[in-house]
């Protein structure tokens, strides 16, 4: 009885291979985090994710991305900006 090795390749070792994550897989993991992934399809990303450490880089930097984003868009704008823009359109509708 012979034994034969296996090379088992992890998602990750694949990723390097073929020079990182394809265009689709990163467009997948943005839809992974927008939640707009039916259920086989978030159960294979987020298996992917754990599996793949580029993968896994990139998600967590698209996650800070957006927490800072997030966190930028709470500011509200001047009551005065407000004024301004309202009487400018305002203005363009009547001439």
């Amino acid at each position: 009885m012979t034994h034969e090795t296996q090379d088992v390749g992890t998602e990750s070792d694949d990723c390097a291979q073929n020079g990182g994550c394809t265009e689709s897989r990163m467009d997948s993991i943005y839809k992974y985090l927008d939640g707009a992934l039916e259920q086989q399809d978030f159960t294979e990303v987020r298996a992917h994710i754990e599996n793949c450490t580029p993968c896994q880089s990139e998600h967590d930097l698209e996650i800070i991305i957006r927490d800072v984003v997030r966190r930028s868009c709470d500011e509200k704008a001047p009551e005065s900006l407000k004024d301004r823009i309202l009487h400018r359109i305002e203005a363009l509708k009547t001439s």
